[in-house]
């Protein structure tokens, strides 16, 4: 994550401040057309409703593990304690965004920052006295049946969750990238800052925390693998708790008075995270979809709209987190799957707006709509071949073949059990737009130098060029 930040600091951060443009749909339809604008806020606000869903989901997990709740374990097992903390958690956050709007947004997220840093920390540092240090928690690692690769910094190339060629396209080119440059959640905040310098600062300050991050991600897990192993099953087993490691760690191995710190620390983390979202999607649907079919209205009205479609979001990400629930094993995947449709098409846009101008209009709308088609028949695919209605009526010596042969495919995608990684749909969907803007585009007339002035990073506006 360090160099897409670094290439959004020094780039395209700087450029979209130049261009004037208040959400990335904005720019998109400045630099293609209207048709992408809406398709593309349409798909962010979509994408950020589910990520509600996720986030409630977390909260539900680490409060009922806190509370001695039960919540449901496994598919289609969610009970009313589970809707019960995640109501909570929506009428919580529902009033304090609508009644403070971005500026509780930003505080929140300044305030939880280096709470959770010191929060994982604590969970290291106890966590390893309690496995025994680094070499104990190798052994203990080790000594479990289905944990060769936790170790490993890349997997095998047929690996189905992670194969490292996909690790290297899906998440280092595509999903990393695509996240940091042009997330409208993480995009608004710097935008909202009062001068180029500070939108750079905010960038830059991010990379430098992050240096830490693998630290303070991958090692927890690690720990919790060791000590609660029992509790969450096996990866590959149809009972697989991963979401519930984070709780029990927190409950089981802080004291008391640590223990509130913590507790603390996510609780500012999932509200950070949740008013993010809903006010990013209501200022979405307000900029992108709303004023251009109601424009001339006063400021209060929009802002009216907006605080109405807080409440809609969050009643939407409400029944989202019931799907999230029975439907994902972790909230890491779930997170992971939704960007997959359509991160994708959206980086291309983004690299082929900025710096050619030879991509026009038609072949930016229609690339997009051929990146998401791909990442969509992908996801299909992986639903259907894995199924169990496919397991149960296709001819077993027609499953057998395809899984003898598709062990080449594995740049597609496949994996000898007929599964799709997110990485790979992410990196395919991205490819399949390149190709399909850069074709029609070379069969379509592109916009005049002064049409485009301020939207490519080599053709300065009027305001520049006066500079």
């Amino acid at each position: 994550c360090i160099f897409p930040l670094l290439v959004a600091a020094f780039l395209f951060m700087p450029f979209l401040w130049m261009a004037g443009v208040f959400t990335i749909p904005e720019y998109l339809g400045r630099r293609y057309n209207s048709h992408v604008r809406s398709i593309f806020a349409l798909l962010w606000t979509c994408f950020m409703v589910g990520t509600l869903g996720i986030i409630f989901v977390s909260a539900a997990e680490m409060a009922s593990e806190l509370l001695g709740w039960k919540i449901g374990v496994g598919k289609h097992e969610v009970d009313w304690h589970f809707w019960v903390l995640v109501v909570a958690t929506a009428l919580v956050v529902g009033f304090y965004t609508t009644i403070g709007g971005l500026k509780a947004v930003v505080v929140t997220d300044s305030l939880s920052c280096f709470v959770l840093i010191i929060g994982a920390a604590l969970i290291c540092i106890l966590g390893l006295v309690q496995t025994g240090g680094i070499s104990g928690l190798q052994e203990k690692i080790a000594g479990l049946d289905w944990t060769e690769h936790h170790f490993s910094l890349l997997r095998p190339a047929d690996d189905p969750d992670y194969p490292w060629p996909a690790v290297l396209l899906g998440l280092g080119f595509v999903l990393g990238p695509a996240y940091w440059i042009g997330n409208q959640a993480i995009v608004q905040r710097t935008l909202g800052t009062k001068s180029q310098a500070q939108a750079r600062a905010s960038y830059l300050c991010c990379a430098a925390i992050k240096l830490v991050f693998p630290v303070l991600l991958v090692v927890p897990g690690l720990i919790g693998l060791a000590l609660f192993h029992d509790s969450i099953g096996s990866p590959d087993a149809e009972g697989w708790q991963g979401n519930r490691v984070l709780p029990m760690m927190v409950v089981e191995l802080l004291p008391t008075g640590v223990l509130g710190i913590v507790m603390g620390a996510f609780l500012a983390g999932v509200l950070s995270n949740l008013d993010s979202y809903v006010n990013s999607a209501s200022t979405l649907v307000v900029t992108d979809l709303y004023k251009p079919v109601a424009p001339d209205k006063p400021d209060s009205h929009y802002l009216a709209v907006g605080r109405w479609l807080t409440v809609v979001f969050l009643a939407g990400g409400v029944m989202v987190s019931y799907l999230v629930k029975v439907h994902f094993a972790t909230v890491f995947e779930a997170f992971q799957t939704i960007l997959s449709f359509f991160q994708g098409p959206l980086l291309a846009l983004l690299l082929l707006g900025m710096l050619t101008s030879r991509v026009t209009q038609w072949g930016g709308l229609f690339g997009m709509l051929i990146g998401v088609g791909t990442a969509v028949m992908m996801h299909c695919a992986r639903f259907v071949l894995t199924s169990s209605w496919v397991a149960d009526h296709a001819p077993a010596a027609l499953l057998e073949s395809a899984k003898s042969q598709v062990g080449s495919w594995w740049m597609l995608g496949f994996t000898p059990d007929l599964k799709i990684s997110f990485l790979w749909v992410a990196w395919w969907s991205f490819a399949a737009a390149i190709v399909a803007t850069v074709v029609i585009s070379l069969c379509t007339k592109p916009y005049s130098r002064e049409r485009l002035a301020g939207l490519v990073c080599w053709i300065p506006s009027e305001k520049e060029a006066a500079e």
